[in-house]
């Protein structure tokens, strides 16, 4: 049976329903400062923690649970006898029930790009986190609530055993998400601080931390890793769901490892891209991508771009998917849609492909920032890498990055830039050595992860040579070592060329543009993806 509670809360949702359904089953309810009023301005009977203790709360609330009658409450064992005895010349009464949650120090941070260093230190929870480190340590006895939404299963189980609502088991759940809760917030508050330098007059921002954590949530267990004897899980990073790129499943198999890999792929690129755009994924690379006026005539040009590599890709659309479309797509065997929206005729059409995955994402220009505001992580044994993610700049105008500059005699038309910015994007995008050469409208050929330059420039032209195109355009990952690579791309029908440059052989590079009567850009700003 439960006795008495211990409620102290700065996010008080859902305070008041838990209140009364503890009054209703007559539990003796101990409170702290705002809590307390809380409580009391809706009649709900409660003993402060101050009188409990005999001790009136100080400085400015920083003191006010840290005394032995509190941590004696929690972390008593009931069954041993010298506990007993103690408890009961010191006046301790035993606590069943702990809801606590903490200062909002991360809400606080993040409320300003340049907080106040005494905002950020007078929200550092100091008794919150002791508190519930106490009572999930003693969960044999004791059990601890840290979120508002355990709330509503917290009274239904009072509501269905009011004589002993929390076994054993739910005692140690809510335990070890008491213990993660305190981890998450001791992590941030490290990772917040290690952020800044402090000289006793203003906060002074550093690039990384001196310490950097990163917190996930498991969203499941996952079928097989990259490979069927791997075992595999996806854990989500402490964002909202909606703002996650890969956010809502509407029909088919649950999403694999692979499966998983390859629509972040298919978004990264997306997001970089004008609306109304597919790009169709296969291990990790895009093998074909197209823009158009509508979403339908963007996959159809992602598509006419490598019918063959398609089969058993990802799809991921900016737009709506309305039934014309949903009608070609099942025309193929593809993994996953991903798309803005789907038309409930589309959805139906759809339904006929029982096992393919349709993934609702949300629209790529919304989440620009989100992308630009996340970190890229790259696990090495005993460690992993951070950087920055590598985007800047709008499709239209800034891609190519703000050094770009034409280094050849001839200049590039303007259909040429429409289509070296498009073949930009996709070779960013692509593992290296990448080469893609594009029309303004599509990829036609992409030649990715090879290890030298003139191997994804034949690769590329092989596809490349394919297509009648008024225009072809190429876009290097990286610079060309060799001037050996600009014959293959001219056979193939390039005419202008984007690159970084950075080579000791630039120069002899750039005249054998000349001499065959090319353009060429440098960014001078490579974009390797390992």
């Amino acid at each position: 049976m439960i006795k008495r509670a211990l409620i102290s809360v700065s996010d008080k949702t859902g305070l008041l329903e838990l209140g009364k359904a503890l009054k209703h089953f007559q539990v003796e309810i101990l409170t702290t400062g705002g809590t307390s009023k809380t409580l009391q301005d809706a009649t709900i009977p409660i003993t402060s923690v101050s009188d409990y203790t005999g001790f009136p709360e100080m400085m400015d609330g920083r003191l006010k649970t840290l005394h032995p009658r509190v941590y004696g409450s929690l972390l008593g064992r009931r069954e041993d006898k010298q506990h007993q005895e103690e408890a009961n010349t010191y006046g301790i009464r035993w606590i069943d029930l702990v809801v606590v949650n903490l200062y909002p120090f991360e809400k606080v941070a993040a409320a300003s790009k340049k907080p106040e260093w005494r905002d950020l230190i007078e929200n550092i929870d100091i008794g919150g986190p002791s508190m519930i480190r106490a009572a999930a340590k003693n969960h044999e006895f004791v059990t601890v609530i840290t979120d508002p939404r355990d709330y509503p299963m917290v009274i239904q189980r009072l509501k269905d055993n009011p004589n002993d609502p929390f076994n054993l088991a739910f005692r140690y759940e809510m335990a070890v998400k008491a213990f993660r809760y305190t981890a998450l917030y001791d992590s941030f508050i490290s990772q917040t601080l290690s952020h800044y330098d402090w000289d006793g007059a203003e906060l002074k921002r550093k690039n990384f931390p001196t310490y950097h954590s990163f917190h996930g949530k498991l969203s499941q267990e996952l079928r097989y890793g990259e490979n069927p004897h791997q075992k595999a899980a996806l854990y989500r990073m402490q964002v909202p769901a909606e703002k996650t790129p890969i956010s809502k499943s509407l029909q088919g198999k649950e999403m694999s490892f692979n499966n998983l890999l390859d629509s972040d792929a298919a978004w990264r690129t997306l997001s970089e891209l004008p609306s109304q755009s597919t790009v169709i994924i296969k291990h990790n690379n895009a093998c074909g991508v197209g823009v158009g006026a509508s979403a339908l005539e963007s996959y159809k040009r992602a598509f006419d771009a490598d019918k063959e590599s398609a089969f058993g890709g990802v799809v991921a659309i900016s737009g709506t998917v309305d039934q014309d479309l949903a009608h070609l797509l099942t025309e193929h065997f593809y993994e996953i849609i991903c798309a803005e929206n789907f038309t409930m005729e589309a959805r139906e059409v759809l339904q006929s492909k029982k096992n393919l995955r349709l993934i609702m994402i949300p629209r790529v220009e919304d989440q620009t920032e989100t992308y630009k505001s996340t970190v890229d992580l790259k696990k090495i044994i005993g460690g992993y890498l951070v950087q920055d993610p590598d985007q800047f700049g709008n499709f239209n105008d800034g891609i190519l990055g703000p050094d770009a500059q034409v280094v050849t005699k001839r200049q590039p038309t303007a259909e040429e830039m429409k289509a070296l910015r498009l073949g930009w994007v996709v070779s960013k995008n692509i593992k290296s050595n990448g080469i893609v050469i594009s029309s303004e409208i599509q990829t036609l050929g992409i030649g990715c992860g090879q290890v030298n330059r003139k191997f994804a420039s034949e690769s590329a032209a092989s596809r490349a040579k394919q297509f009648k195109s008024d225009v072809k355009t190429c876009a290097s990952d990286g610079f060309f070592p060799f001037a050996d690579s600009l014959d293959i791309l001219r056979d193939a029908g390039v005419t202008a060329i984007v690159q970084p440059g950075g080579s000791i052989r630039d120069q002899e590079v750039i005249d054998a543009c000349n001499e065959k009567n090319l353009s060429m850009i440098f960014t001078k700003a490579r974009h390797f993806s390992h």
